[in-house]
């Protein structure tokens, strides 16, 4: 076991400074490698805190780290993101299951389920939005989708309403595929698990959107749907799991930080 000098901020509180919190993103470990871990005194953040709340958190305690570092841990701030990811593959799992026929003409459980998920979307996103805001617009994007194809496909398959033609729908579904490959663009603010389900997830409304003029292409879409929602929901798992796991390492590292 070494003995280093670490920020006393790092890791501890995403309110006041979120760098080692949650996901690492390459800025995270850019700032981790020039400050937190060496010369933490010239980081600006660290000056603000200090100012904020006095020069007693200049008195830095020694903390024991193994030679081998663990993975950072997750902590409660991605307890959201496993709720918005599982919320999301739900309801790409729901539209596959309505169209392939298997759920019937009674959509009144489906819908009910689509609009469940439309709106843990849309909190989920919008308690992103300050720390995460590229996380935070990808999920209220994404509740703004499923309301739609609720009220556009889904409901007026029940008889709720008319649905649109083919050329429009293909049109609607086209315009969010393009959506859903915005995330392939953020190197920063979201992990490559969300990027790889929403781009499945896009691929899956591009599909359906060439359908009525290849017909081909419907099992091909049934199947990225099905693909796409099973990632969501594995994705979700994955940080629910990850959280759960880590919660007593968290609350070790932290008593072992105290002066």
């Amino acid at each position: 076991m070494a003995r280093f000098a670490v920020c006393p901020y790092y890791g501890c509180n995403e309110d006041i400074c979120d760098v080692g919190c949650g996901y690492i993103t390459a800025h995270d470990a850019s700032q981790i490698s020039r400050y937190c871990s060496s010369e933490y005194q010239a980081c600006p953040k660290f000056t603000e805190l200090v100012d904020r709340f006095g020069a007693a958190s200049k008195r830095l305690p020694e903390v024991r780290i193994p030679t081998s570092i663990a993975p950072p841990a997750v902590v409660s701030g991605e307890a959201g993101i496993a709720t918005g990811l599982a919320a999301a593959g739900c309801a790409v799992l729901l539209y596959t299951l309505h169209k392939t026929g298997f759920l019937g003409s009674d959509v009144h459980l489906t819908g009910a389920l689509v609009f469940l998920a439309v709106i843990i979307q849309i909190i989920v996103g919008m308690l992103a939005l300050k720390k995460k805001p590229f996380r935070g617009m990808m999920f209220i994007g994404g509740g703004l989708l499923w309301s739609s194809i609720l009220a556009l496909d889904i409901l007026p398959a029940g008889g709720f309403g008319n649905a649109p033609g083919p050329l429009a729908l293909s049109g609607f579904l086209a315009f969010w595929g393009l959506f859903g490959l915005l995330p392939l663009q953020a190197e920063v603010q979201i992990s490559p698990v969300c990027r790889a389900f929403f781009a499945g997830t896009a691929l899956f409304m591009f599909l359906l959107a060439a359908t009525p003029y290849v017909a081909i292409l419907h099992p091909v879409a049934l199947a990225s749907g099905a693909t796409a929602g099973l990632l969501g929901l594995a994705a979700g798992l994955h940080y629910a799991f990850q959280g759960l796991r880590t919660t007593g390492d968290v609350a070790t590292e932290r008593a072992r930080r105290q002066p």
